[in-house]
């Protein structure tokens, strides 16, 4: 009987691990931060029901664009965003993600590996 609740503890501990898969978000949000960034600004932020309704986030990392923006962008895309065509070179990633009739509009920008993410929450016209 205690290898068997043993095996449930273990099954019920790698569950929750997997609700977490996705990178975290801006606290009390659906938005995703870029892993490993600072968060620098946060601006106009409106917040209901665990969404952001609007508001500007700036962070600044460090590392490949590349691999930072698709890493970010993967995780918005789990927690139900829907970007479009992401325009990219190795200074710049740009695209308009979409969900519940808003609007997260994301530009990565890259100088000597030193990398800044601005993000703008708003309603969809």
């Amino acid at each position: 009987m205690s290898k068997l609740l043993a095996v449930l503890a273990v099954v019920v501990l790698f569950q929750g691990c997997l609700l977490f898969v996705g990178g975290s978000a801006y606290p009390d949000t659906d938005v995703v931060e870029p892993s490993g960034f600072e968060l620098k600004v946060a601006t106009g932020i409106v917040k209901a029901n665990g969404l952001m309704r609007s508001g500007s986030l700036e962070y600044a990392g460090a590392g490949d664009l590349v691999r930072a923006y698709r890493d970010w962008s993967e995780n918005m895309h789990y927690r139900g965003w829907i970007g479009g065509t992401d325009e990219m070179t190795s200074q710049k990633a740009t695209c308009l993600f979409r969900k519940d009739g808003r609007t997260c509009e994301v530009l990565f920008t890259s100088a000597a590996g030193a990398i800044r993410v601005t993000m703008k929450i708003t309603p969809a016209n």
